[in-house]
C-alpha cells in the first residue's frame, strides 16, 4: 500500500489551488482577448494616435468584433463615445447638484453647459456618419466643447476637477473617431 499523504503536504496543495485556478483563468482570458482583435479593429487601432486606448475599448466590445466595414467601426465608436458621454453627463449633474461651495458649483455648471451642448454634437456626428459627411470636422467640433470644459478647470486651479479622467477618455474617443475617418480601409 502507498504512503499516506501528510497533512502539511495536503494543506500546501489546498493553498496552491486558488493560484493555479487564477493562473489558468488569466491564460484563458488572454487567449480570448487575442482572438477579439479582428483585422478591422487592428487597422483602426494601428492607424490611430490613441492606439492603446483603441485596443482597450475595442478589445472588450462584441459590436466592434462584428464590424466588417469602416462604416461599422465608425458607428460602433460613435455609439461607445455617446455611452461614455452619457455617463459623464450624469456624473456632472450629480456632482453639481450636490456641491455646496458656490465657486465650485458655478464652475461645474459651466462645464455641465458644455456637456449639454455636446449632445447636439453627437447628433451631428450621427448625421455625418449616416450621410457620409465629414467626421473629422464633426469630431473636432465636439472636441472644442470638451476642451472648453477642461479649460474652465485649467484657469481655476483652486477648484478640483472631478471629471479630469472622464474628459480625457472622451477626448480619446473624439480622436479615435477622427483617426478612423481619416484612415483608408481599402
Amino acid at each position: 500500500m502507498g504512503r499516506p499523504i501528510s497533512s502539511s503536504s495536503s494543506m500546501s496543495l489546498i493553498f496552491l489551488l486558488p493560484y493555479i485556478f487564477l493562473l489558468s483563468v488569466e491564460i484563458f482570458n488572454s487567449n480570448l482577448t487575442a482572438n477579439a482583435v479582428t483585422p478591422i479593429i487592428q487597422r483602426a487601432c494601428d492607424s490611430s494616435t490613441v492606439k492603446d486606448f483603441c485596443y482597450n475599448v475595442f478589445g472588450n466590445n462584441t459590436m466592434a468584433e462584428r464590424a466588417r466595414t469602416k462604416y461599422n467601426i465608425e458607428d460602433v465608436t460613435i455609439q461607445m463615445a455617446y455611452s461614455n458621454y452619457s455617463n459623464i453627463a450624469r456624473k456632472i449633474v450629480t456632482v453639481t447638484s450636490n456641491e455646496t461651495n458656490p465657486e465650485f458649483k458655478q464652475l461645474y455648471k459651466k462645464c455641465l453647459h458644455q456637456y449639454v451642448l455636446l449632445k447636439y454634437d453627437f447628433e451631428y456626428l450621427n448625421s455625418m456618419l449616416i450621410f457620409r459627411g465629414d467626421l473629422d470636422e464633426a469630431s473636432q467640433r465636439a472636441s472644442t466643447r470638451l476642451q472648453t470644459c477642461i479649460n474652465y478647470f485649467y484657469y481655476s486651479p483652486k477648484v478640483s476637477n472631478p471629471f479630469a479622467k472622464d474628459n480625457e477618455n472622451l477626448s480619446y474617443f473624439f480622436e479615435l473617431i477622427r483617426d478612423i475617418y481619416l484612415t483608408s480601409f481599402d
